[in-house]
């Protein structure tokens, strides 16, 4: 599952702590198989219970969360069958559960911290799916499936922290064959580049997937686990159509809750085969990505996740691993990511072959329907604009079907909230399947715009079978006109002191922008009246001052009664200094020249 990536200043110390640690949550130990004799509970969709149990899930979820200890919630079955929101424990610890919610009984479990996993074995040509693979910069995971898009093009599937590093890759980075943990090099192992990768946030935003793909060739990559003697013992080929997509086949589970009660399978580099059961739908989860000691210091949450068990169905190198029906038809199912020693986390297959436009090339089905799809599939725009300010606006055409377009596709953005086009229609020149361009727009406020939110939406002319994303929106800030870029002094402060037969003499500066606000990062050039050992010149902000900065003339002989500071220059990158606008309101100054007496 993933690699903990450890920086190189803990690597001493964090290799032998969780080295041991990870192996015991997962470990290489002889998998507790279910088998395909775990029936799928029948007709889930129509439990009045478990609609119960999902309901109270989304609305409890988030608090759940919040209790210290708690790292993931799930709807789940107790032993008896019925319907209960479980609650995943990082230890038995945890106080303050609830027993039941909106009449939903609570089921608690303690899984420990659930971990991306990673880790390390062979190369072989055609490599088998469930074989090692790995961006450069990590350990090892494993090879999911191979992908194909309407083009025809072949990649292989993983996970985004095995192949694209945990966001920190750049695509066309090597997909390594087998991963570097097991003596895979570049660019003797490389089986492919990395095309693309859904970015993981870690800033506390909501997740749905970890996973990328990386371009290959049919003669690098294999669309079956392993069949050869002696590594005959993986389940065979996916089936191409996903579990629960009949009608219509629009590549998504028709009712993601039969996933419950589920049997499944799945082959990876580590565990290799392994059986389980979906226990967990509509899961929200804290995955840890990388460690320091005993503390994760790099954290992602994911929602809408599947949790499979027992906790021999996974361990570490397993992540990527594509998780299919445990019955003859094996329909891909989800994309294993993370787990700890009791319990593996997985991605909804749909979600993650939907956000790359591809499909699992995988056993003979039916020649997918033909599909001619233009989408829209972003608008993007700064967050804001200054009132008489011009801001650009790029729209994103794709081709999400799987038939060539060669007529133009007319591009056009309205500015709904002012119910005003923007500039005219963009011209695309047709895409072919899969292919996608992007046309910029030049939004030129005045006047007459508007303060506050816009919504920007783009939009096309071209007829095809799903109007739903024929348009998108994005908004965007309409500010007041910007103030002009000047800049003055806003206060002269002095201050003085004594030692023996000498004085001080100290001179604190406020610099302001245009607003008179205090501003942080301006150099102030001044000049002394007298000659001497002093400092002239200071930086705003320095030593913590909010606008503020300081220039002293440490030593001044008692018989000087007096000395001037005269502000002579401001800068700062973008603004002018206006000496005229310089002032001081407590009148001790002018705001340019400020007098010290000796005390």
């Amino acid at each position: 599952m993933t690699h903990l990536r450890i920086s190189q200043r803990a690597a001493a110390v964090a290799v032998s702590v969780l080295g041991a640690s990870l192996w015991t949550g997962c470990s290489d130990r002889a998998p507790d198989i279910l088998g395909p004799s775990a029936q799928r509970q029948p007709e889930l969709s129509q439990d009045a219970d478990l609609q119960g149990a999902i309901a109270a899930h989304k609305r409890h979820s988030d608090a759940l969360l919040r209790i210290p200890g708690v790292v993931g919630t799930a709807v789940g079955r107790l032993p008896n069958g019925k319907a209960a929101v479980k609650v995943l424990l990082a230890n038995r610890d945890v106080r303050g559960l609830p027993t039941t919610l909106d009449g939903v009984p609570v089921a608690a479990q303690v899984t420990g911290m659930i971990m991306a996993f990673s880790d390390p074995t062979k190369r072989q040509r055609p490599a088998p799916l469930g074989f090692s693979v790995g961006h450069p910069l990590i350990t090892a995971g494993s090879i999911g499936a191979r992908v194909a898009d309407a083009a025809g093009n072949v990649f292989v599937l993983s996970n985004n922290h095995v192949l694209a590093n945990s966001n920190d890759a750049t695509i066309g980075d090597p997909a390594l064959q087998p991963g570097p943990f097991d003596g895979g090099t570049a660019p003797a192992d490389q089986i492919g580049t990395l095309a693309a990768f859904n970015t993981i946030d870690f800033s506390g935003g909501l997740n749905t997937i970890d996973a990328a793909i990386a371009r290959s060739t049919v003669d690098a990559l294999g669309n079956a686990t392993p069949a050869e003697p002696p590594l005959d013992d993986g389940y065979g080929t996916p089936n191409a159509e996903i579990f629960g997509d009949v009608n219509p086949r629009d590549g998504f589970f028709d009712d993601k809750n039969t996933l419950l009660g589920l049997s499944v399978q799945k082959y990876g580099r580590t565990t290799k085969l392994t059986h389980g059961t979906i226990t967990g739908i509509n899961a929200t989860v804290d995955v840890c990505y990388e460690v320091f000691i005993i503390f994760c210091i790099k954290q992602a949450r994911f929602v809408d996740q599947l949790i499979i068990e027992p906790g021999t169905f996974s361990g570490g190198g397993d992540s990527g691993s594509l998780i299919v029906t445990d019955d003859a038809n094996k329909n891909p199912v989800g994309l294993l990511f993370a787990g700890s020693s009791t319990q593996t986390i997985a991605n909804r297959i749909d979600l993650v072959l939907n956000n790359f436009s591809v499909h699992v090339d995988g056993g003979a089905t039916p020649p997918p329907t033909p599909v001619t799809d233009i989408a829209i599939t972003s608008v993007s725009a700064p967050p804001s604009v200054n009132q008489g300010n011009t801001a650009s606006v790029v729209v994103t055409v794709r081709n999400v079907g799987n038939q060539d377009v060669g007529a133009t596709i007319n591009v056009s953005l309205q500015d709904v909230t002012d119910n005003a086009p923007i500039g005219g229609s963009q011209p695309v020149p047709g895409l072919t399947a899969g292919a996608s361009a992007a046309v910029t727009f030049s939004w030129t406020t005045s006047t007459t715009t508007s303060l506050g939110s816009h919504t920007l939406t783009a939009s096309h002319d071209f007829g095809d079978a799903n109007p739903a994303n024929n348009l998108a929106s994005t908004n965007v800030t309409v500010n007041a006109p910007s103030a002009a870029n000047t800049i003055h002094i806003g206060n002269l402060d002095a201050t003085t002191s004594t030692s023996g037969n000498r004085w001080s003499a100290t001179v604190e500066i406020t610099v302001h922008d245009a607003n008179h606000n205090p501003l942080n990062g301006a150099t102030v050039v001044g000049h002394w009246s007298v000659l001497g050992l002093n400092s002239d010149t200071c930086t705003s902000g320095d030593l913590g001052g909010n606008g503020t900065c300081i220039v002293l003339f440490p030593s001044l002989k008692r018989s000087v009664t007096s000395v001037n500071f005269t502000v002579v220059s401001v800068t700062f990158p973008g603004s002018t200094y206006v000496r005229a606008d310089n002032h001081d309101p407590d009148g001790d100054s002018n705001g340019t020249t400020i007098k010290v007496i000796k005390p």
